[in-house]
């Protein structure tokens, strides 16, 4: 096969896998929005229950943190995980009626004054938070303050995908800049100009320093710590939780991190997010390949 039949073969599966996620959005738009958050639930929960490599790493990277977990609880937790999945697929793809929600998010914690003085005040601020809840509900409290917050995120390698992601982040504010020495230049000039940015950090990155996550050493980026330091702005923990209704959302900032070593920075980080975690284990994605084993 030669190299060019490839890359259409290629750029074709793209097209179609991608087309059947339109289809799919088309179809779930003719139900009430709380019914297709509902479908996405249990789709996710199917996905993640059937599907032998979702469900393996997810159940694996449960019995490292929570060793003395029963079976039951372990079932209960890859369970959640499914649906929250599911839900948040569904919010993504419909991002303008997320949006139109926005009621539906409250705003708490420790951090909450902190930032509000600081935005008040024209300086920006990071958050740092996960693959947690629906994140993208912090996004939206900072939009409606009629603040413009940035959004980093790493490319996905099918292009058509990658488009329709890219405008479901820039739904939720325009600033969004992937991952790598652009989008990190792009990122420092917001944040400077008194922008917010909000950064998903409990992804592995490699060749990272070992911080404690969960109970384990976690190779964590420290690039956020670095941005605070370097332009003189808070950095707050932050997680999206769900609440019990499926549909609506507590945001809790947590306590600013002081300025200071950047590894200290981010074990803080890193202990405010796994604190989170362990109260609602079932809201957050065990589907990353998060430590070295």
């Amino acid at each position: 096969m030669t190299e060019r039949l490839t890359e259409r073969l290629t750029a074709l599966g793209d097209y179609l896998s991608n087309g059947v996620l339109r289809v799919l959005g088309a179809v779930l738009r003719l139900l009430p929005y709380e019914r297709r958050l509902d479908v996405g639930g249990w789709i996710g929960r199917r996905v993640t229950l059937n599907l032998p490599p979702a469900r393996n790493r997810v159940l694996t990277n449960v019995e490292r943190v929570f060793p003395d977990l029963g079976f039951g609880a372990r079932m209960g937790i890859l369970r959640g995980v499914g649906d929250n999945f599911g839900r948040v697929m569904i919010e993504q793809m419909m991002m303008d009626d997320f949006i139109d929600r926005r009621d539906k998010i409250s705003v708490t914690g420790p951090g909450y004054a902190p930032f509000m003085e600081a935005v008040q005040e024209g300086n920006g601020a990071i958050f740092a938070s996960a693959h947690f809840g629906q994140w993208e509900a912090g996004r939206i409290f900072v939009r409606d303050l009629g603040i413009e917050i940035a959004a980093v995120y790493r490319s996905h390698n099918n292009p058509y995908f990658d488009a329709d992601f890219k405008a479901s982040l820039e739904a939720g504010s325009p600033a969004a800049f992937a991952k790598g020495k652009e989008g990190m230049r792009g990122l420092i000039r917001h944040v400077r100009k008194g922008g917010v940015a909000a950064v998903l950090v409990d992804q592995k990155q490699t060749g990272s320093p070992k911080i404690p996550f969960l109970g384990h050493p976690a190779e964590t980026t420290t690039s956020v710590a670095k941005l605070a330091v370097a332009t003189g702005t808070l950095l707050i923990p932050t997680i999206s939780r769900r609440l019990e209704d499926g549909m609506s959302f507590e945001v809790v900032l947590g306590e600013p991190v002081p300025h200071g070593p950047e590894e200290e920075m981010m074990r803080e980080v890193n202990d405010q997010l796994s604190a989170w975690i362990t109260e609602t284990p079932e809201q957050w994605f065990w589907y990353h390949r998060r430590w070295r084993f």
